[in-house]
């Protein structure tokens, strides 16, 4: 799964990543957390444009559009910050997202925990070669109990690839740039050219080490947690830290 993660690249280096307008100017942020606001890159709704791309800013926790015409606080309670992709599907809460609202979610870097010795010990996982990518997201909007629009949003996860098998059993979906188009633009026609989109990445893709403990607390947002951890009064390892 992706509970966390990293977005440090500035705003005009994501327009250009992405092709997009980015009006914006957010700073960078060390400790992206659940239910706080997020950037996705999506196709523009109308289907004469629907190659052009639009920068947007939504809720990470994915609500479903029958949610909104719920009583229940389906907002508040437990947001649905992943969707599995072997069951996307299926699964009416992101069927009709998966079809027709998929996105792009920029950043540079997330965090998984691993128990070492009984303890949770916090790992970064970024790309080799890769310094900005894209989460493969859905996206949804639906009405708010106030009659006003909310956009939300939810990372696709597969079963772990060689690389992070041994930190978690699942990791995020990559979207690789060649191909953004068929992502944002095939529609419920073309789902079989999406699953092959759907797998771990392959060996050799992640680089990983532990990551600041400080992590943990999503009121810390600074740029050394990011960076390789070596506990006090412990020897640095060699190579990759697991």
């Amino acid at each position: 799964m992706c509970g966390r993660y990293v977005l440090s690249a500035p705003p005009d280096e994501v327009a250009q990543q992405f092709d997009c307008d980015v009006r914006d100017n957010f700073p960078a942020r060390y400790n992206i957390a659940p239910t706080q606001p997020i950037a996705i890159i999506r196709a523009h709704e109308a289907y004469e444009k629907r190659h052009q791309r639009l920068y947007q800013l939504v809720r990470w926790g994915f609500i479903p559009e029958w949610a909104g015409r719920s009583k229940n606080n389906f907002s508040q309670d437990k947001p649905l910050i992943n969707a599995r992709s072997e069951t996307v599907l299926t699964k009416p809460t992101f069927r009709n997202a998966f079809k027709r609202r998929r996105c792009l979610i920029p950043a540079n870097g997330f965090y998984e925990w691993k128990t070492i010795k009984g303890k949770k010990t916090p790992f970064y996982c970024t790309p080799k070669d890769q310094p900005l990518f894209a989460f493969a997201g859905i996206w949804e909007v639906i009405l708010d109990p106030g009659g006003g629009e909310m956009d939300t949003a939810a990372i696709l996860t597969t079963h772990a690839g060689a690389d992070l098998a041994e930190i978690h059993r699942r990791e995020p979906i990559i979207i690789q740039p060649k191909d953004y188009i068929k992502w944002l633009s095939a529609d419920e026609r073309d789902l079989d050219d999406i699953f092959p989109l759907l797998d771990a990445a392959p060996a050799g893709f992640w680089h990983t080490h532990k990551a600041h403990p400080d992590v943990g607390n999503v009121r810390n947002d600074r740029a050394d947690l990011v960076e390789r951890y070596v506990p006090p009064n412990e020897p640095p390892e060699q190579g990759f830290l697991f």
